[in-house]
This record gives structure tokens, C-alpha cells and sequence, in this order.
């Protein structure tokens, strides 16, 4: 990706709107741990989707730096490693699984994210 002020303008458009979303469906759900798992979870499944869709030619999004906007920004602001890692360090602290709650939702998002890819590239249909 070449760095020009257009795709940093629409890097930094695309991660403000994943990030209110993230933080909407922080405040809907109740347990933060959960909101987590949530958001990561469709960050993956997103990605996955678009990803796949690129692949297989289909444009989900056609205007000109929709990768930009949607696969940098979108969903790297809607997604939360660094909320990840916080959560481990508090878990840590009361639960001998922590370690195991961030394996899983890695295991479970690489899962969603090929998941989401094959269905919108189609390879799940046999296309």
C-alpha cells in the first residue's frame, strides 16, 4: 500500500468507525470478556469475507481504496489485540485458564477468518 494522504485519510476513517463499533458493543454487552471474544470473532469473520471476496473477483465494496478503509482500517479498529492482552493480565490474576482463553479465541479466529473466506470466495460451493 502505497502511503499517500488519500490512504491515510481513509486508514484513519475506517478505524474510527471500528472503533465506535467496538465500543458500542462494549457497552451492550455486558461482560467485557465477552465483548472481546464478540468483536474479534466478527473482525475475523469480516476480514475472512472481504478478503476471500477480493480473491475471487467479486468487489464487495467498489469504490477506489475500499481495502483501505475496510480490511486496514475498519477492521483493525474494530478489532482489539492490545484488549486481548489486557484481558490476560487480568485473568491472570484470578484464573489459572487465561492462557487459555486467549489461545482460544486466536484458534477460533483463525477458524472464522478461513471459514468467512472460502464462503465468500465461493470454494465452500464448489465454484
Amino acid at each position: 500500500m502505497k502511503l499517500t494522504p488519500k490512504s491515510v485519510l481513509l486508514v484513519f476513517a475506517g478505524g474510527a468507525l471500528g472503533s465506535l463499533l467496538r465500543y458500542f458493543a462494549g457497552a451492550v454487552l455486558i461482560n467485557n470478556f465477552v465483548a472481546l471474544a464478540v468483536v474479534n470473532l466478527l473482525g475475523a469473520a469480516f476480514l475472512g469475507w472481504f478478503n476471500g471476496s477480493a480473491k475471487a473477483g467479486k468487489p464487495k465494496f467498489t469504490a477506489a481504496g475500499s481495502g483501505q478503509f475496510w480490511a486496514v482500517g475498519f477492521a483493525g479498529g474494530f478489532t482489539t489485540m492490545s484488549g486481548l492482552a489486557m484481558s490476560y493480565l487480568f485473568l491472570s490474576v484470578d484464573s489459572p485458564a487465561a492462557l487459555g482463553y486467549v489461545l482460544a479465541q486466536f484458534a477460533f479466529g483463525i477458524l472464522v477468518y478461513i471459514g468467512a473466506m472460502k464462503l465468500s470466495s465461493g470454494a465452500s460451493r464448489g465454484a
